[in-house]
């Protein structure tokens, strides 16, 4: 049996990453990939197949998500049901780690190298979701039927733009203007005939539709669009529960109730929307690495600790701990890594607290709060509430939702339709007169 190894080391090196089960190695989430979709080995043939015994897979729907740190892939069938789930480091990483020093080399003479990284990556995550989606290597012929492609993508403005070789200069300065915002429609060939691996491809990928997702503005990118379609503003009925991926509810958008919803994506940006009064409102602030990439494989393991020393007295309301702790660790937890959650916890905070007061509504008039991204991994609700990352308020609303991007993008692939979004009012924080007090009060914790 072929060996497979993780998106991280490829083989190459040992990793956190790969696990060994008998003699094959199995493909394991990267530590940041917040899908909890670890690959689903041994899916038997029903669950590939319609239910007539020929009608073999007659539509896959292939999704990604262009993250800044890892793109995540998935393969599902006409009903929504994941076949496969991948996720790799994302390439463009060896030129640099974030998106304001992908844009600075992009603009000096970069883009090619930056289009070129994305692009062989994506087809490289394609095809092995195709792969073992359909059970069979990418030259055989399949049994019972061929099937259509149909591919959706989502990714922060920066990483679109890449993608898709726009020129950034717009994006780089005031008043950060993206070169387009629209919903864009390409075919897979036109896209990546260019890679390495496009003769790998078999003529029902080359042929593929591919859609990219609009993007609010340059701060509120197609993920975040995605994300808003799939639980915010979505209103196509029967959309199924799977167990590793999390959909929205059949009939959730009733136009006579209108609830007020939430849809928070945390990671190294967080990406806040609010639906209220049938108006969409959203903004985003820089997290760091308080969510991803630091020192904790999950955020979850940076909340239980931080929670354990608010219960147990270690740390004061400023977050500062008490000696020996200060100096030493209390359990694994350092003062560094409590000053870079308050740094990333007090943006989040200022963020929700501007966005509702834009909207008009009080955090007791939030009926749901959805939370996307890696902080969902093994979190505990609990904690949430005891580190003040989200208000009391919101306690008993809070529903994990994985990779909201990714989704969004198979409900817009299901429906058919399309994710040009209403109009929606984007905030820019750096501009907003009271996020500074909000950002220095929300820092703190509750005494």
């Amino acid at each position: 049996m072929k060996e497979m190894y993780c998106g991280a080391c490829s083989g190459e090196r040992g990793c956190t990453d790969c696990g060994k089960t008998g003699f094959k190695k199995v493909y394991a989430s990267l530590v940041d990939f917040s899908v909890a979709d670890m690959l689903r080995e041994n899916f038997g043939e029903t669950e590939r197949n319609t239910g007539n015994g020929t009608a073999f897979l007659r539509e896959l729907f292939l999704a990604a998500d262009l993250g800044t740190t890892t793109l995540a892939f998935v393969c599902t069938n006409e009903q929504g049901q994941i076949l496969a789930s991948y996720g790799m480091e994302n390439p463009q990483r060896k030129v640099s780690a974030d998106v304001i020093g992908r844009m600075d080399a992009a603009i000096h003479g970069a883009g090619e190298i930056l289009k070129k990284e994305i692009r062989e990556a994506l087809v490289k995550g394609f095809l092995f979701v195709l792969k073992e989606g359909t059970g069979r290597e990418n030259d055989e012929a399949e049994a019972g039927g061929t099937h259509r492609i149909r591919i959706a993508m989502g990714g922060n403005t920066v990483m679109q733009h890449l993608l898709l070789g726009y020129p950034l200069d717009g994006m780089a300065k005031a008043p950060f203007l993206p070169y387009s915002l629209r919903q864009e429609e390409r075919l897979f060939s036109e896209l990546f005939s260019d890679t390495g691996d496009f003769g790998q491809c078999p003529p029902e990928l080359r042929s593929a539709k591919v859609s990219i997702a609009p993007c609010f503005s340059a701060f509120l990118g197609g993920d975040a669009v995605a994300g808003a379609y799939g639980f915010l503003t979505y209103e196509t009925t029967n959309v199924p529960q799977t167990d590793s991926m999390c959909y929205p509810e059949s009939g959730q958008d009733n136009r006579e109730h209108a609830p007020v919803r939430l849809l928070l994506d945390l990671g190294t940006n967080a990406e806040m929307l609010l639906m209220a009064n049938n108006k969409l409102y959203g903004t985003a602030a820089a997290m760091g690495s308080a969510f991803e990439g630091g020192r904790f494989a999950y955020a979850s393991e940076l909340f239980s600790l931080i929670a354990k020393a608010r219960k147990q007295n270690v740390s004061d309301e400023t977050g500062l701990l008490e000696e020996p702790y200060f100096t030493e660790e209390f359990l694994e937890l350092r003062q560094e890594d409590v000053r870079v959650f308050q740094l990333a916890k007090g943006a989040l905070r200022a963020g929700i607290e501007l966005l509702m007061k834009r909207a008009g509504v009080m955090r007791s008039e939030v009926e749901q709060v959805y939370l996307a991204g890696g902080v969902g991994a093994f979190c505990e609700e609990e904690d949430l509430f005891t580190i003040g990352l989200l208000p009391e308020d919101f306690s008993g609303k809070v529903r994990f939702v994985g990779n909201s991007c990714i989704g969004g993008l198979i409900s817009f692939l299901k429906d058919g339709g399309s994710m040009e979004h209403r109009d929606c009012d984007v905030m820019n924080l750096a501009e907003e007169p009271e996020f500074e007090q909000e950002y220095y009060r929300y820092m703190d914790f509750n005494k």
